[in-house]
C-alpha cells in the first residue's frame, strides 16, 4: 500500500500529539502563563509548541531526509517557557507508552524519538521546533503541520485539531487529523464509542486514492471509511464556519447561504469542520477572505484537502473554482477556500454565489 508506513506514523504522531494537548487544555485555559501572543497577535501556548516538537521528532525519526512546514517557531521563547513545554513533553511520554500499543503491526518496532535530534535540553527543544522551517514549494516532498489549529477554541476548551499533511510535487498524498474534544452527538451524529470518545475523541485520517477513514484515537483497529453526503440541491445544505470572525468574511458568507436557501450552520474551531463535512453532518464550509491580499496558509488546509477529496467532497478556491495548489510555499495564492460535499454542479453554483458576492463589495 503506498504512504504505508508514513500513514502508520502520522497516526501514532496524532495520537500522541492528541493526548498531549488534551491532557493541558485545562491547565492553559486557567494558565495565562502559557500563552504567548506572537508577531502577528495570534495566540500559541505551550501545547502549539510541544506537540509540534514531539510530532516533528516522530518524522525525522523515521524519515530523517523529509523537510517539515510548521507554523511555530522558537524566536523569543524564554527558558522558563521552553522549560514548560520539555516538562509536558516529558510527561506525554510515559502517557503515550502506557496507553498506545500497536501489537501486531509490523511496525510495532516504529522510531518514536530521534537520537540526532533528542528532546532532553531546552537548546533540544528549540532546534527540533525549528526543524518546521521548510518554505515547501514545487518539485518536493515535505510535511505540513498544524500543532494546535484553532488555539482560541483551544484556550475557550472548545473544539481545536491537530493536523498532520504529507505533500509530494505540490500535491497532498496524506491527512490525518485529530480531535481530541470531538463528540459527534453534539453535531447531529452518533458516537461509536461514546466513552472514549467523550474523553479522547477520534482521529481522521486519509490517502490519495485509498479512501478517508476515522476511529476513537485510541482505537487500533476500528478504522470506519467515512462519506460526504449525496444532495441534489443547495437547500438542505448544513453550512459549516468559524467561530472566530477575525478568520473570514461572516457578514458575505451569510449572503451567500441566503442566496443559495443554506438556513442551518454550524460554528466551530479548526479543521475539525473538514472533518464533519467529511462524516456527512456538514455540506459546505465557507471561508471568504476579509481582505483580498490575504493569503491563506497551507497548514490550515493540507490535511483536510485529501480527507474531503477522499470522502467524495470538493475543495477548491472561493472565486474561480479551481484545486487548491499546495506547491506555491507555505501560503496559498488562492484567494478564499471552499470545501463542499458536491456534486461537481452545486460546487460550481457555490463558487458562484461566493464570487457575486465578494464582487460586489
Amino acid at each position: 500500500m503506498p504512504f504505508e508506513k508514513e500513514l502508520f506514523v502520522a497516526t501514532q504522531a496524532l495520537r500522541k500529539a492528541s493526548l498531549l494537548t488534551k491532557r493541558i487544555q485545562s491547565q492553559v485555559v486557567a494558565s495565562k502563563d502559557s500563552t504567548i501572543t506572537k508577531e502577528d497577535t495570534s495566540p500559541a501556548t505551550i501545547g502549539d509548541y510541544s506537540a509540534q516538537a514531539i510530532i516533528i521528532n516522530a518524522i525525522k525519526a523515521n524519515f530523517p531526509d523529509d523537510r517539515i512546514v510548521g507554523e511555530e517557531e522558537s524566536k523569543g521563547l524564554n527558558d522558563s517557557f521552553v522549560t514548560k513545554i520539555l516538562d509536558e513533553i516529558n510527561a506525554t511520554n510515559v502517557q503515550f507508552t502506557d496507553k498506545v500499543g500497536v501489537t501486531g503491526s509490523h511496525f510495532a518496532q516504529m522510531e518514536f524519538t530521534n537520537s540526532q535530534y533528542p528532546l532532553n535540553t531546552l537548546d533540544d527543544v528549540r532546534k527540533v521546533i525549528d526543524l518546521g522551517d521548510y518554505e515547501g514549494g514545487l518539485g518536493s516532498r515535505f510535511w505540513c503541520l498544524d500543532p494546535i489549529d484553532g488555539t482560541k477554541g483551544f484556550l475557550r476548551g472548545e473544539q481545536y485539531a491537530v493536523c498532520l499533511a504529507l505533500i509530494v510535487d505540490g500535491t497532498v498524498q496524506l491527512g490525518c487529523v485529530g480531535c481530541p474534544n470531538l463528540q459527534l452527538s453534539q453535531y447531529g451524529g452518533q458516537d461509536s464509542n461514546p466513552g472514549q470518545a467523550q474523553e479522547l475523541g477520534y482521529i481522521f485520517r486519509a490517502v490519495r486514492g485509498q479512501g478517508a477513514y476515522f476511529a476513537p484515537t485510541l482505537a487500533d483497529f476500528e478504522w470506519a471509511p467515512v462519506h460526504s453526503r449525496t444532495l441534489s440541491s443547495t437547500d438542505p445544505m448544513v453550512s459549516l464556519e468559524g467561530v472566530e470572525k477575525g478568520h473570514s468574511a461572516h457578514s458575505e458568507q451569510s449572503q451567500v447561504k441566503e442566496r443559495l436557501g443554506i438556513s442551518r450552520s454550524l460554528h466551530l474551531d479548526s479543521q475539525v469542520k473538514y472533518c464533519l463535512l467529511a462524516l456527512g453532518l456538514g455540506d459546505v464550509y465557507l471561508r471568504l477572505p476579509l481582505k483580498m491580499s490575504y493569503q491563506e496558509k497551507i497548514w490550515d488546509h493540507a490535511a483536510g484537502n485529501v480527507l474531503v477529496h477522499e470522502a467524495g467532497g470538493i475543495h477548491t478556491d472561493s472565486f474561480k473554482n479551481e484545486p487548491l495548489d499546495f506547491s506555491k510555499g507555505r501560503t496559498l495564492l488562492s484567494k478564499g477556500v471552499i470545501a463542499s460535499s458536491g456534486p461537481a454542479e452545486l460546487h460550481e453554483k457555490i463558487v458562484k454565489a461566493a464570487s457575486d458576492v465578494m464582487g460586489s463589495q
